[in-house]
């Protein structure tokens, strides 16, 4: 079984890469994040800092907040690569089955698949995390200390060495991640029949979409009626206190509501690919009609290059949008803040943002043959290698499109809280939304998946369609 899981990923290693890449960079964030763990809470540590007057806790508490964000970018990207390694393979595994592989049998090796390539690309990142984190860990506790009311004042922290339990677990945590990701698609591409497999995407949709859509609306009715209790637990004479507990209730319904969307986040992509189907068609715009009826077919492997993207507009808009209501909130209320430094929501939110992008362009990559074998069955039909080009650049729209729409869900429930706690406080209307980041979140989607999926696509529109058909 592990020579076939093998053959795999050497039959297509360039595709492979960026997942991996993917991986190993996620892993290099995660090892840094336990190895400070790991330093800050050792007994010599401590004792340093017992020794100098401070509380040692105080250095686990100002990196509690890189721990939250660093631990959300890991589940988007690890579970992304671990659904998109199952959804790339899934008509070679259907091939399995309908020469007499079991369930069973085509189950586990995709485990296998997904926890080596997991594992080729977190053993790297844990190598380099260790050697960067010597560097960066003592640099970032330094950096915190100098934040403490009271300085560090003759605190000497012992020296750091990276940590082989923190290694470890990063890789232990990284590649159960990838498997948590790929375990759903794993089920259902073993339990599909071999000839509804063979028919292609379109005919393996999950059967059993109402669980998505339950579950989804559990989140989001949750998100609901925490949006609702806030607003009337408030109280006006504090008001202080109140907007701190308005920026906490939105944290806690944006997240909310991002877990509704990312469980939703295939049957939504199909439901939207849809609607743009039916509004291109209804504009007469028919390589559009194209675009959105192929993205639509490929709905699973499309939610999984979009969920990245999804996920970083989602999270700008809500920190940015709680953050800068709060301030807004504060001075209308008479208590300006003077120069509020978001510099280090900024840099985390950026962190956030970059990796989301390689994430989905890692998918895309994953995906690549496949884009090859369509492409060229449409010049084979007739189509122009130029009308191939606005193909690409309709779906990628349709797909950025989904990605700022998923993304907006969140937002619009957080300003919904922003302005009925806004109400309750002040008496008035008090938002801001980052429209113009927002905008700005919708259109650099746009430009990546359409670079990136035309770089794939230009080779083989250089040539003719019967070398394209050779190579698929």
């Amino acid at each position: 079984m592990l020579r076939h899981v093998v053959q795999i990923l050497r039959s297509d290693w360039a595709a492979w890469v960026p997942s991996m890449g993917v991986v190993a960079a996620v892993n290099v964030l995660i090892t840094a994040c336990t190895n400070q763990f790991a330093w800050t809470t050792s007994t010599a540590f401590l004792e340093s800092a017992r020794r100098s007057g401070l509380d040692g806790e105080e250095f686990a508490m100002v990196s509690m907040t890189i721990y939250t964000v660093i631990a959300l970018l890991a589940v988007c990207s690890l579970t992304v690569v671990g659904s998109a390694t199952v959804e790339r393979t899934r008509s070679t595994f259907a091939q399995w089955r309908l020469m007499g592989a079991s369930p069973r049998q085509v189950c586990a090796c995709l485990w296998a698949l997904v926890g080596l390539a997991s594992v080729l690309g977190a053993v790297p990142g844990v190598v380099l995390g260790s050697v960067l984190s010597s560097l960066v860990v003592p640099w970032f506790n330094e950096i915190a200390g100098a934040s403490f009311p009271g300085g560090t004042g003759d605190f000497v922290p012992p020296p750091f060495r990276p940590s082989a339990v923190a290694g470890g677990s990063a890789l232990v945590v990284s590649v159960v991640t990838c498997l948590l990701g790929a375990a759903w698609p794993s089920h259902r591409a073993a339990l599909v029949e071999p000839v509804e497999a063979l028919r292609g995407p379109a005919a393996v949709r999950s059967r059993r979409a109402w669980g998505r859509w339950l579950v989804g609306g559990l989140l989001l009715a949750c998100a609901v009626a925490m949006a609702v209790a806030t607003a009337r637990t408030l109280d006006p004479a504090q008001v202080g206190r109140s907007t701190t507990a308005m920026v906490n209730a939105a944290t806690w319904v944006g997240g909310l509501s991002a877990a509704a969307v990312y469980v939703t986040g295939p049957a939504l992509v199909h439901v939207a690919l849809s609607v743009a189907h039916r509004v291109l068609r209804l504009f007469r715009v028919p390589v559009g009609q194209v675009a959105a009826r192929s993205a639509q077919t490929q709905a699973a492997m499309n939610a999984n290059t979009i969920a990245p993207l999804t996920a970083a507009i989602g999270l700008g808009g809500v920190i940015f949008t709680a953050t800068g209501s709060y301030l807004a909130v504060m001075a209308r209320a008479g208590f300006p803040l003077e120069n509020p430094n978001l510099t280090d929501v900024s840099l985390l939110l950026g962190l956030f943002c970059v990796m989301a992008t390689a994430t989905s362009v890692a998918v895309i990559a994953l995906s690549g043959r496949d884009q090859v074998r369509e492409h060229t069955t449409l010049r084979a039909s007739g189509m122009s290698p130029v009308q191939v080009s606005r193909l690409v650049a309709w779906q990628s729209f349709c797909l950025a499109l989904c990605a700022a729409g998923m993304g907006l869900l969140p937002v619009a429930l957080v300003a919904w809280l922003v302005v009925t706690c806004s109400l309750a406080l002040v008496g008035s209307v008090v938002l801001s939304v980052p429209w113009l980041g927002l905008t700005a979140g919708f259109l650099g989607c746009w430009f990546v998946l359409w670079a990136v999926q035309f770089s794939q696509a230009m080779p083989w529109l250089r040539r003719e369609a019967a070398a394209g058909l050779r190579h698929v």
